[in-house]
């Protein structure tokens, strides 16, 4: 990965980087999955770029909820919209 490129990635993820370091730990282990949503959220943007990183992450911020179970949900290996809509299928409460 080009330098440039992979720098940008980790400037773009400071907000993250700050949120498990200063506010995170203040609330505990609240989230429904493995890794956790911030974790995430890092590991999709390293992975797949800024924008469908960032798209990955937010999709799953957004299922962090009481509708859905929750569980070991690892960042897919290839970046489609499937693969965004079917893990809010796959962790539904039913």
């Amino acid at each position: 990965m080009k330098k440039t490129v992979k720098l940008l990635r980790y400037i773009f993820l400071i907000p993250v980087y700050l949120y498990k370091g200063l506010l995170s730990p203040f609330f505990g282990g609240s989230c429904l999955y493995h890794p956790t949503c911030s974790t995430y959220m890092v590991d999709a943007v390293l992975k797949h770029g800024i924008i469908k990183g960032s798209v990955m992450g937010f999709a799953r911020i957004l299922r962090c909820s009481r509708w859905y179970y929750g569980g070991d949900d690892q960042v897919p290996q290839f970046w489609t919209w499937k693969t965004i809509k079917d893990g809010f299928i796959l962790f539904k409460k039913h």
